[in-house]
């Protein structure tokens, strides 16, 4: 049996499609960054995180930038083990062996994923590596009794999936992954603007689009976009003009999508469960929940009370975190190990 060490630095890591964020026992969160890498004709890294997504559609073939995972979980081992070797370097503990690791993953993971996950995480140098469910560890992350018999429905909109569970007494009672989430709303915006007006942008272009005038809360918005991008049919440089509202309707299928599969899990919800959750509401956290008016508009639909976690982004990497730092109780929640 692995003898942990003083010399061994324990690692919790919340490998999402969109942003990857690992947090080191006793020295804190070291990396927050862009789930990219960007690789020469040797595979040798160029670049990674941040840096590497802002050249995303700008290079020459001799360099390629790679999204290690799809939907979640490692869809390309070779640049997944080099994208977390990576990140390793890139935080300056390369040179301290890695003891324990735990990642997240989604809920319906198959196992051929979860055992890449793990797969990768012990090529990276960990002695021994564990999984668990997404939902559960931002539970755990927003301070919920996950063990305790007072149900919570958590739904985390990452990058490349929605994950939404119920759990109770340590475990998830009902849950249910699509492969719908903001990687998704960002292709929509793309389409959307390329079939209406003739107008090409990329995905990171459509990403900030959606960050600064998507408000699912707003009626009758007036303002008009502007943009200079080239056409996509005549090929030339052209000045587009269009009300901002249209980028709702650009998304509005993405968005049912998320609530269809939210209103399928109160559907088969058990009905001893059912006053947990009115009573308690419905959790969003991930990047994909802080959509503005996507709370009010989950909670029209369904007719219960929906929050947004007070720091989405980092619930899932808060509960990995208090997971590493008691390790012994939280064991029995463990999905899967090495």
């Amino acid at each position: 049996m692995f003898i942990f060490s003083p010399f061994h630095i324990d690692l919790g890591i919340d490998l999402g499609t969109a942003n990857t964020i690992v947090y080191a026992k006793k020295r804190g969160f070291i990396c927050n960054q862009a789930s990219f890498i960007a690789l020469d004709q040797e595979d040798k890294i160029v670049a990674i995180g941040n840096s590497a997504k802002e050249m995303m559609g700008k290079t020459p073939v001799s360099i390629k930038v790679v999204r290690p995972l799809r939907d979640g979980v490692i869809s390309d081992f070779e640049a997944g083990d080099a994208f977390i070797k990576g990140v390793i370097k890139q935080a300056n503990i390369s040179k301290i062996r890695i003891g324990r690791v735990v990642m997240g993953v989604p809920t319906q993971a198959s196992e051929v994923e979860k055992r890449a996950m793990i797969e990768s995480a012990i090529l990276a140098g960990a002695k021994k590596a564990h999984l668990i469910a997404e939902p559960m560890a931002a539970a755990i992350g927003l301070n919920h009794n996950v063990m305790g018999g007072s149900a919570n429905m958590i739904v985390d909109i990452g990058g490349g999936t929605t994950d939404i569970a119920v759990i109770n007494y340590g475990g998830i009672v009902v849950d249910n992954t699509i492969r719908i989430a903001g990687d998704d709303l960002d292709k929509a915006i793309a389409n959307f603007l390329n079939h209406k007006y003739n107008m090409k942008i990329g995905l990171v272009t459509a990403e900030k689009l959606k960050t600064k005038f998507i408000n699912l809360a707003e009626t009758n918005n007036s303002d008009v976009f502007t943009f200079k991008s080239l056409d996509s049919i005549k090929g030339k440089a052209k000045k587009f003009e269009f009300p901002v509202e249209i980028f709702k309707e650009a998304i509005k299928e993405i968005i049912d999508g998320i609530i269809n599969a939210i209103l399928h899990v109160l559907e088969i919800l058990p009905a001893e469960l059912s006053s947990d959750i009115i009573n308690c509401g419905i959790i969003l956290t991930g990047g994909g929940s802080q959509l503005p008016g996507l709370n009010s508009m989950i909670e029209k639909e369904t007719g219960v009370s929906v929050h947004v976690a007070e720091n989405p982004l980092f619930s899932v990497a808060d509960g990995i975190k208090k997971v590493l730092h008691d390790f012994k109780y939280y064991n029995k929640i463990i999905i899967q190990s090495s």
